[in-house]
């Protein structure tokens, strides 16, 4: 049976090509039933990135653990409006808000040790 885990965030800022500051959030979501709990983690500190330049957002489950069979995604906080999504094992663009269409990119080098990175 399948069943899902809470949704976990965190969030950082990040200033882009937009005219405003972006609260970005990771949330990940389990497709499976777990018993071992975990956290998520990013920065301690705001992501600064110059106007038309780029940003990479870190993010890390503790315990160690793989998250490629999570769902992973960035939402802006401020109307919870999709940045980027991973699920199923790779990224989905459908969803996706046009403003960052083309513009981002899930770092999935070490994902299966719990460690992503969003590219602005």
């Amino acid at each position: 049976m399948m069943g899902k885990v809470p949704s976990f965030s965190c969030s950082s800022t990040v200033s882009s090509a937009l005219p405003s500051y972006v609260a970005l959030c990771l949330t990940l979501q389990v497709h499976r039933l777990v018993s071992a709990q975990f956290t998520v983690a990013g920065p301690d500190h705001p992501v600064i990135a110059a106007l038309g330049g780029e940003a990479v957002l870190p993010c890390h489950l503790s315990p160690r653990m793989s998250a490629e069979n999570m769902e992973v995604g960035w939402l802006r906080s401020q109307d919870s409006e999709l940045v980027h999504l991973y699920r199923d094992g790779k990224d989905q663009y459908r969803e996706q808000m046009l403003e960052y269409r083309g513009r981002t990119e899930l770092l999935k080098d070490d994902i299966t040790n719990g460690r992503v990175f969003l590219r602005i």
